[in-house]
């Protein structure tokens, strides 16, 4: 980054927030085929070990997408409920290198355990469904957008800010 960029740039305060987007509980997931329109859904997700993990049914066509091609853009939004301006909304969108985690990996019971630590009983009871399956999101760039003209170009998992993107 342009150093007489970052020196207006309060990294702290763009830390924090975040810090408060990756608290989220779910994100929005984009996919697509070749020659078909996007699909979008949405998960929940856990934050470990630098890197963002969804529990998701390939009952859901963005779920077959995400593990043929492992190809797909996602969002974490500030609620509604939260934000100043509706114009304005927090926001983190990014691609990410994808894997699936396979259900004898040893990190697959732990991450489970995560996902019931976070979310409830619920995963108790879908830890087992065949038709799930846990997806490994590596962040690799995106864009962070905290209000108007602060909308930053992000890289990597801990989402270095790279640049500040002041026109289109």
């Amino acid at each position: 980054m342009d150093k007489n960029d970052s020196k207006d740039i309060d990294h702290v305060s763009i830390a924090r927030d975040i810090d408060r987007l990756l608290a989220c509980k779910s994100l929005i997931v984009t996919t697509a085929l070749a020659n078909e329109i996007p699909e979008i859904g949405t998960a929940p997700f856990i934050n470990h070990d630098e890197s963002l993990y969804i529990y998701s049914s390939h009952l859901s066509k963005h779920t077959r997408v995400l593990l043929e091609t492992k190809k797909a853009h996602f969002m974490l939004c500030q609620d509604e409920c939260d934000t100043q301006n509706i114009w304005a909304r927090h926001r983190l969108k990014f691609t990410a290198g994808i894997n699936e985690i396979a259900r004898d990996d040893a990190d697959f019971p732990l991450l489970c355990d995560k996902f019931e630590s976070a979310f409830g009983p619920t995963m108790g009871l879908i830890r087992d469904f065949a038709d799930f399956h846990m997806l490994r999101l590596k962040p690799v760039s995106g864009v962070l957008v905290l209000g108007f003209a602060k909308a930053f170009e992000v890289k990597g998992p801990d989402f270095e800010i790279v640049s500040h993107l002041r026109s289109a």
